[in-house]
């Protein structure tokens, strides 16, 4: 799944439940669980494997959607007022809610190689629920209304 959808439902947990003990972790296993929903993205593992990096336009893909995970996360964030403890709990459940991806980038662009990292990549691999890009991107984009509105619901 790409970066904003899973950014959007870490932000949607943190909001709803405000609480860091629960939330952060709740935002790091939904990782796991919304990768299951059929979806596509850049095959970053397949593209590695073939050309020994990922392709450009993976690339700008990437860089687009980080991009907008981020603002979402930040623009959420910063919507909580001077209330520091929900700002860092929106702020870490989002980041948690990529977490995993964000760690295979060590794999395939800084080229770090361990024994759980490469298992890590593996376990991603093995555990999506890929789709051909458009019902796949519509996958995402109803995840990513659906946490809008429960964000914007107040």
């Amino acid at each position: 799944m790409l970066e904003l959808p899973h950014v959007a439902v870490g932000v949607v947990i943190a909001t709803k439940i405000p609480d860091p003990i629960i939330a952060l972790p709740l935002a790091l296993m939904s990782h796991f669980a919304f990768d299951f929903l059929p979806h596509w993205n850049p095959s970053l593992y397949t593209e590695f494997k073939k050309f020994g990096k990922p392709r450009l336009s993976s690339n700008l893909v990437i860089l687009a959607d980080t991009t907008a995970a981020l603002i979402l996360g930040f623009w959420v964030a910063a919507s909580s007022g001077s209330n520091l403890t929900r700002f860092l709990t929106i702020i870490l459940a989002a980041f948690l809610a990529v977490a995993p991806d964000v760690i295979e980038g060590f794999y395939f662009y800084l080229g770090a190689k361990s024994r759980l990292l490469e298992k890590l990549v593996k376990f991603q691999h093995d555990h999506q629920t890929n789709a051909p890009i458009i019902p796949g991107l519509l996958t995402q984009a109803a995840v990513l209304i659906i946490c809008l509105y429960l964000i914007l619901s107040k």
